[in-house]
């Protein structure tokens, strides 16, 4: 018998979506700045980028942001609501690129933060990145 649990996580493991690495920034030293990605949905382009410019670089701190891009002149737009009402996808393309930046660069990274822009975007993070992260990745992810 097919359970609609069953179901909901087949379809949820398809969700993703295709996204590639735009490019990594190094400082004079060769540690590691940024590293950005790009996808789209059907109604946006999204650029992620992993900065550790909040810290030091050579502490391997990385903040992870998201949003829209609204094109090379203009700042990364990430508090627009989007509407689109695919947020698991988002989340979860988000958690693949994670994961990705993770294997990459895995000896230049010890932490990983995500801070929501609200309260609501918070309780999201909250409740999704964990359920599409691998335990190995949260250990290293901090969700404020």
């Amino acid at each position: 018998m097919i359970k609609l649990k069953d179901i909901l996580n087949e379809l949820d493991q398809e969700t993703a979506y295709r996204f590639i690495e735009a490019g990594e920034t190094t400082m004079e030293d060769g540690s590691l700045l940024a590293v950005d990605y790009n996808f789209n949905t059907p109604q946006n382009r999204y650029k992620v980028t992993l900065y550790s410019g909040e810290y030091l670089p050579q502490d391997e701190i990385f903040v992870l942001s998201f949003g829209i891009d609204k094109g090379i002149f203009n700042a990364l737009d990430t508090s627009q609501m989007t509407g689109e009402g695919n947020v698991r996808a988002i989340i979860k393309t988000i958690a693949n690129i994670i994961e990705l930046f993770l294997k990459d660069y895995k000896n230049k990274v010890k932490r990983i933060d995500i801070e929501g822009t609200t309260e609501k975007r918070k309780r999201v993070y909250k409740a999704l990145f964990p359920k599409y992260l691998s335990p190995s990745a949260m250990t290293k992810v901090k969700i404020l």
